[in-house]
């Protein structure tokens, strides 16, 4: 098939969207599909009626694209894929983008989740067109880096409020003065307010250092080269970061939201509740202090490499687009 693949974000940004379109390319072009991706200065200009079909990531942000390619092309297929700002946000009825997203699910002939908590958000109307599609990551060659005295951890997200990124401080803050834990936290400072923010917790906490933005293949080597990642956002769709680090077999402690739960599993250790530094300082301690414990936060990551790997991924999309194509 055609696959036209919508991404509501300005190409080149480094936000886990591109990141997630720019794999699902590579995929479906392995499964023999062609595929034009596209981000919205460059929508209008693509020939909606030659492509089969439309992915569009983001409910919400896409729903103009969806609009105008069920209106151009009315006998091609439309998927659209669930984000977490779609879930969590504008599925609430009575916000603002209520109305577009549903919409948008009313377009679609499949709607795709990254992860199975999330049908619970889905009106049960439209429960029947969803799939789950697990999350996959291709690593380059990273370096191997030796392990120095300190008990590294990595924190990898743009600095916005959904995020919660300075909670990682607050709990570095309540460490014991012994601990030998340093965090660095790589990701864009999205206003100047947020930047002038992490430069102060950067001079403020000896344990913390912004690095700002980084390639992608430099936050892969980051997240190699430590001993833990943390997650703290307050709500997210399916974070690139577990399927990344399940595939490195590095440790994640994250937020008891439910991406975390539908992917990490209910069980899984490394959980702590929403904007909770001290019981987040108290699983960092644990970890770089217990031996047993850091070996379980271990183990938990590698159990999701086959959840989380890209053959997994590629029969999901295969098994979609079959059911696609057929109607």
């Amino acid at each position: 098939m055609r696959v036209l693949l919508h991404v509501p974000l300005p190409r080149g940004s480094t936000r886990g969207n591109w990141i997630t379109a720019l794999r699902w390319s590579n995929i479906l072009s392995q499964l023999g599909h062609t595929v034009q991706t596209v981000d919205p200065t460059e929508y209008d200009s693509a020939a909606h009626g030659s492509f089969n079909v439309l992915i569009a990531m983001h409910a919400r942000r896409s729903a103009d694209a969806i609009n105008k390619f069920h209106i151009a092309a009315p006998q091609s297929k439309i998927v659209v894929a669930l984000t977490g700002t779609d879930l969590h946000v504008d599925l609430v009825r009575g916000s603002t983008g209520f109305g577009m997203v549903i919409e948008s699910m009313e377009f679609a002939d499949r709607i795709v989740l990254l992860e199975p908590e999330g049908l619970k958000k889905v009106p049960m109307d439209f429960r029947a067109k969803c799939s789950v599609i697990y999350q996959s990551t291709v690593l380059p060659v990273l370096n191997e880096q030796p392990q120095g005295p300190m008990f590294k951890i990595s924190f990898l997200a743009h600095l916005r409020e959904v995020k919660d990124p300075f909670l990682i401080c607050r709990a570095a803050e309540l460490l014991r003065p012994d601990s030998a834990t340093s965090i660095t936290h790589a990701g864009e400072a999205t206003t100047r307010i947020w930047k002038d923010r992490a430069v102060k917790w950067t001079q403020k906490c000896s344990r913390y250092e912004w690095v700002g933005a980084l390639p992608h293949r430099d936050a892969l080597q980051l997240l190699a080269n430590c001993q833990l990642t943390v997650l703290t956002s307050r709500h997210e769709g399916a974070p690139s970061v577990f399927s990344e680090a399940a595939a490195l077999g590095v440790p994640v402690l994250a937020t008891r939201i439910p991406a975390s739960v539908g992917i990490l599993g209910s069980n899984h250790p490394g959980l702590f509740n929403v904007s909770d530094a001290l019981e987040l300082a108290n699983l960092i301690e644990r970890a770089e202090n217990h031996q047993s414990f850091y070996e379980e936060l271990c183990d938990a990551s590698s159990g999701l490499r086959e959840r989380l790997s890209l053959q997994t991924e590629l029969r999901a999309w295969e098994e979609l687009l079959s059911r696609v194509d057929q109607g």
